[in-house]
């Protein structure tokens, strides 16, 4: 996010709906070019032996160079590098060179535009609708006979299939029964709680809240205010972070988007509900208090100055490199993690409902080397490696199956709260419609406009329903016809 690379992947950037600077916003690599002229070549040759660029410096000689953007910094663009390390040390026919790029998405698709991509790319999952229907990228499942091409040295021992991961995480990965892409992370919400509060407040520590109702019973019990009504200490606030606009209505059961049909589900009952009770959560703490507590901490988040790991706000709604954050500016906070509460009437422990996204790895059409891309992307995708990029992280493990060693030990106690997330029947993946982006920033003017005191919630729904359903029906219209002229 600001201080690090970790933010909640999705459309909005700092957060647009929020004013959030993204987590992963790393250096954009520019290329420069030298024109050297005239006089200037004298002792050219003399000058280029000794100063070759720092980026092909340690390249063995005879290696396939594949460039790979990725979005990543800090700590994951550490632990992202490691795994290009073991790459590159594995084999000795291709050299994987990673570059940081911010706005990656965007700049991936000027670069394939232009006719220069890179080989790799690390996007979102959300971008996977758009590029496949654009034809942008190649589907690693058009590789099926891959290891005939690289017998010596394939990464995997058979080729990349939806089988190998968790069944959410192949639906992120796929697009019209094809793989489009590996995976290099994934992250669910879950809501973390500081157990020292709970006990301040008379709450057992060992039973967070379940329940829609009781999240908002703890949150009353957990808040502070001074005499003159500014929040000292937040309970629970749903704009802390704003980062996620569209994840409220999933806990109340909605639908954002039904694929079969390709209809919008922003006019639910289920949906009115949840921005009804995003209003309550503004009108109870004080509308003013709550936006400038939030405004207080928008710049916060991951740093040491986080407003629950500086034990400013009792329960949060985060992913799970929150612990990374934890563990680096306040190891001895004492603080514990479960499902997000959801409405009474759809309580089932054992199949929690959340929301999951995923970081991923695709090869850009016209690039210059496909194949060696995607020996590349098969060696991400193994067991040991995706397991050791996860614990690097602090996630969860997106394979189908995990090792029995991957739990144990891992830096955050509470990943298997996310792992259960992951793998139930009732997690939510985001829309995979092209025009997602567009319908994420919609869903933060609900937000805010709830947050704001809208009397009617209802309308407001129902009209970004409209707006978002006539730019799927307009999408699809448009692909329809390429279709015929193909």
């Amino acid at each position: 996010m600001v201080h690090s690379d970790h933010h909640p992947q999705n459309p909005l950037t700092r957060r647009e709906a929020s004013g959030v600077i993204a987590r992963r916003a790393g250096g954009l690599f520019v290329a420069s070019k030298t024109l050297i002229g005239g006089a200037a070549l004298v002792g050219t040759g003399y000058w280029l032996a000794n100063h070759t660029p720092r980026s092909r410096r340690d390249i063995p000689p005879g290696r396939t160079v594949i460039d790979y953007w990725e979005k990543w910094t800090g700590p994951e663009g550490v632990a992202i590098q490691l795994i290009v390390d073991q790459f590159n040390q594995s084999q000795e026919r291709i050299w994987v060179r990673r570059t940081a790029v911010s706005e990656i998405d965007t700049k991936a698709m000027v670069a394939i535009g232009g006719g220069d991509p890179p080989d790799v790319c690390g996007v979102f999952s959300y971008n996977i609708p758009q590029y496949a229907q654009a034809g942008a990228v190649i589907p690693l499942s058009d590789f099926s006979h891959q290891n005939a091409l690289y017998p010596r040295g394939l990464s995997t021992t058979q080729s990349m299939s939806p089988d190998h991961y968790a069944p959410a995480v192949a639906k992120l990965l796929s697009s019209h029964g094809k793989l489009i892409a590996g995976v290099s992370s994934i992250y669910s919400l879950a809501l973390y709680y500081n157990k020292e509060m709970f006990r301040a407040a008379g709450l057992d520590p060992q039973s967070p809240p379940r329940t829609i109702e009781e999240l908002d019973e703890y949150a009353e019990r957990l808040t502070i205010k001074n005499q003159n009504g500014t929040i000292v200490q937040a309970g629970f606030l749903p704009n802390l972070p704003a980062w996620w606009p569209y994840s409220w209505p999933l806990l109340f059961g909605a639908k954002l988007y039904d694929p079969s049909t390709n209809a919008a589900g922003f006019d639910s009952d289920q949906t009115i509900r949840a921005y009804q009770w995003v209003r309550s959560c503004a009108r109870r703490f004080g509308m003013s208090a709550t936006s400038a507590f939030a405004t207080a901490n928008d710049r916060n988040y991951h740093s040491a100055q986080d407003p629950f790991i500086s034990g400013k706000v009792a329960m949060i709604a985060q992913g799970p490199w929150l612990a990374n954050f934890i563990g680096l500016y306040n190891p001895n906070l004492e603080y514990a993690a479960a499902p997000l509460p959801v409405a009474a009437d759809l309580l089932d422990p054992q199949a929690p409902i959340g929301m999951l996204e995923a970081d991923v790895l695709v090869i850009p059409r016209g690039c210059r080397n496909p194949q060696a891309a995607y020996e590349f992307i098969a060696f991400t995708q193994r067991q040991e490696v995706q397991e050791q990029l996860a614990r690097e992280h602090t996630k969860s493990s997106p394979l189908a199956v995990c090792s029995p060693a991957f739990f144990a030990g891992h830096r955050n106690p509470y990943v298997q709260v996310h792992d259960a997330i992951t793998r139930s029947t009732r997690v939510s993946v985001l829309p995979q419609t092209t025009v997602w982006k567009s319908y994420a920033h919609l869903t933060a003017g609900v937000f805010d406009s709830a947050w704001k005191g809208s009397d009617d919630v209802a309308a407001t729904c129902k009209n970004v329903n409209v707006r978002v359903q006539a730019m799927m029906d307009r999408d699809s219209s448009l692909q329809m016809r390429r279709n015929r002229v193909q």
